[in-house]
């Protein structure tokens, strides 16, 4: 799924989860999930997931715009970098014609083209439930994240990293049964 919503993966660098170094790792993923991703990325990609697949530009572009305004300046930056590059440096799949408008819109502006945005429209180009999107988009964050400060995550670390992300705090009347 990462592949077919960032064909860029393997070149990109850290996006938005920027640990400190390689000892910090948990600690920042941990800041990281509470913060960017709880308090921005999470609405603001199904929003964007959402806009796609109703194929409505004018509501991409100004969710694509909020997601830059809400985010730290440096992610904002990398976000950009980075989407701009997955979406100026490949072809898009045949008939995606939001793809090809988005493609314009970032050539004609500068602070159009976030990577949320381009992972959302990808994904909806090739039908992935916006869920299973969002997933990618942290895994994807989490990996370049780790190899932005020399680390190459282990499968066993990736999967606890990413339980972290998805762990579910259980309910109040689930804590009485216990």
């Amino acid at each position: 799924m990462t592949e077919l919503c960032l064909p860029s993966h393997e070149a990109c660098g850290a996006i938005t989860f920027c640990p400190r170094g390689p000892e910090t790792l948990d600690e920042d993923w941990r800041a990281w999930l509470a913060g960017t991703r709880a308090q921005v990325l999470r609405g603001s990609f199904l929003d964007l997931h959402r806009h796609a697949s109703e194929q409505s530009f004018a509501a991409l572009l100004g969710a694509d715009a909020a997601l830059g305004a809400a985010l730290p300046e440096a992610a904002t930056q990398a976000s950009l970098v980075e989407g701009r590059r997955a979406l100026l440096g490949f072809t898009p799949p045949r008939g995606a014609k939001l793809i090809e408008r988005l493609r314009d819109a970032a050539s004609a502006n500068e602070a159009s083209g976030h990577l949320a945005t381009i992972f959302a429209v990808r994904a909806q180009a090739f039908h992935i439930p916006a869920v299973q999107a969002e997933t990618a988009l942290v895994l994807a964050e989490c990996i370049l994240g780790a190899n932005s400060v020399g680390l190459t995550l282990p499968a066993l670390r990736t999967a606890d990293l990413m339980t972290a992300a998805f762990a579910v705090a259980p309910a109040p009347a689930q804590l009485a049964a216990v």
